[in-house]
């Protein structure tokens, strides 16, 4: 019986600390994982990859994750694509601007590596 193929994650946060943290734990739980620390980065790395499923943040360098979202879900190869919005701004319209841009999911600063899992779970097993 053939092995399944890992599926890939796209993990975006200009915190490389936040990164590591978020890719060491998916890697261990069997994920293959791609990171990016900006907008334009992980725009190139979406559209060559197709990740299975992208965590982003909000408050980045040259685009933020908002417009970052927009772009993903304008773009017909990335549209479908499970997006997770992994933030520090816990505000309710933090939350509602992240739903407006495409997001699937919304994840406020801190959280626990489990809850994150359980959300990727949820999305793409």
């Amino acid at each position: 019986m053939a092995e399944q193929p890992k599926k890939k994650i796209l993990v975006v946060d200009d915190e490389v600390d936040i990164v590591n943290l978020i890719k060491d734990y998916l890697e261990i739980n069997n994920y293959s994982v791609i990171t990016a620390t900006d907008g334009d980065t992980a725009l190139k790395l979406a559209f060559a990859e197709k990740p299975d499923l992208i965590t982003l943040d909000i408050m980045m360098g040259n685009k933020d994750g908002y417009e970052t979202c927009l772009l993903l879900r304008e773009n017909e190869g990335t549209n479908h694509i499970p997006i997770i919005i992994i933030t520090g701004r816990s505000t309710k319209q933090a939350e509602q601007a992240a739903a407006s841009f495409g997001a699937d999911m919304y994840l406020s600063k801190p959280f626990e590596l489990q809850e994150l899992s359980n959300l990727i779970k949820r999305f793409i097993g």
